[in-house]
């Protein structure tokens, strides 16, 4: 049997990490906002486009997070 071990992060750490992906979607080019699932979606047809953002939304999406709204919006 494998030894797995469960790490548990703070509803911060979650933030911050959907603001560090908008971050990284913006610098692709992107002013939405989407799910994750909606995000992986899009980059399952066109990932170069997602050159910046695609590792940290996969991460996201295997961390449970694919309906997390993500805004990769320009600041007013």
């Amino acid at each position: 049997m494998r030894n797995s071990t469960m790490k548990i992060i703070s509803q911060k750490q979650r933030a911050q990490a959907i603001d560090h992906a908008a971050e990284l979607l913006k610098k692709d080019g992107w002013i939405q906002s989407k799910t994750v699932q909606q995000w992986l979606d899009d980059a399952e047809f066109k990932p170069a486009q997602f050159q910046s953002s695609l590792p940290a939304l996969e991460i996201l999406g295997m961390l449970g997070f694919e309906n997390e709204l993500v805004r990769a919006t320009v600041d007013s």
